[in-house]
């Protein structure tokens, strides 16, 4: 059995390992390392390879691309293995949406607009019946102008309510006109 030192040393503070180690790790053949070489892989001296950057290089861990010019910096085809590496994580993110979709998770737009409409307007037919039912209970108790300015208070709170809800952002009601005197 080969010792670690044999497989393994530091070179200019990198761990660096053997072609033959790194072959055998990333499992591809020494030929596809050599194409690696020419395309731009690390390589620290003749028949060591600095582990560390082959994964950055590769895309496999962080890139330590912070800004727009540490990407222009790369090579073109480490900057095209960081955008392969990125379309694939999308497509993943892509497909695992449609499997949630196909699954039932998620529900259509179309159905929950429909579904909010149907209950927004049997929610105000309920609410304006409000007034109605107030003014009859009350009607027993007080007198008939009295009945109506507590029909027409509590619409106008209802019709106020039901005017927040159907708009969008920061609702602020309108100021009344005071009635002119002649």
């Amino acid at each position: 059995m080969e010792n670690l030192k044999d497989r393994y040393k530091e070179i200019d503070g990198k761990l660096c390992a053997t072609t033959e180690e790194v072959c055998e790790q990333l499992n591809i053949a020494r030929k596809t390392l050599s194409e690696w070489e020419e395309k731009g892989c690390p390589k620290a001296a003749r028949g060591w390879w600095p582990i560390w950057d082959i994964l950055r290089w590769r895309g496999l861990v962080g890139t330590g691309i912070k800004t727009e010019e540490d990407l222009e910096n790369m090579s073109l085809a480490s900057q095209k293995l960081k955008w392969e590496a990125e379309y694939k994580m999308y497509k993943a993110e892509e497909a695992e949406f449609n499997n949630a979709v196909a699954r039932g998770e998620y529900v259509t737009k179309e159905s929950v607009s429909s579904e909010l409409q149907r209950f927004f307007v049997v929610l105000k037919r309920s609410l304006m019946a409000i007034s109605r039912k107030v003014s009859n209970e009350v009607g027993a108790y007080v007198d008939n102008i009295t009945v109506r300015k507590i029909e027409k208070m509590v619409t106008e709170l209802l019709i106020d309510a039901l005017g927040q809800l159907s708009i969008d952002g920061v609702y602020s009601a309108t100021k009344k006109k005071k009635k002119e005197e002649a």
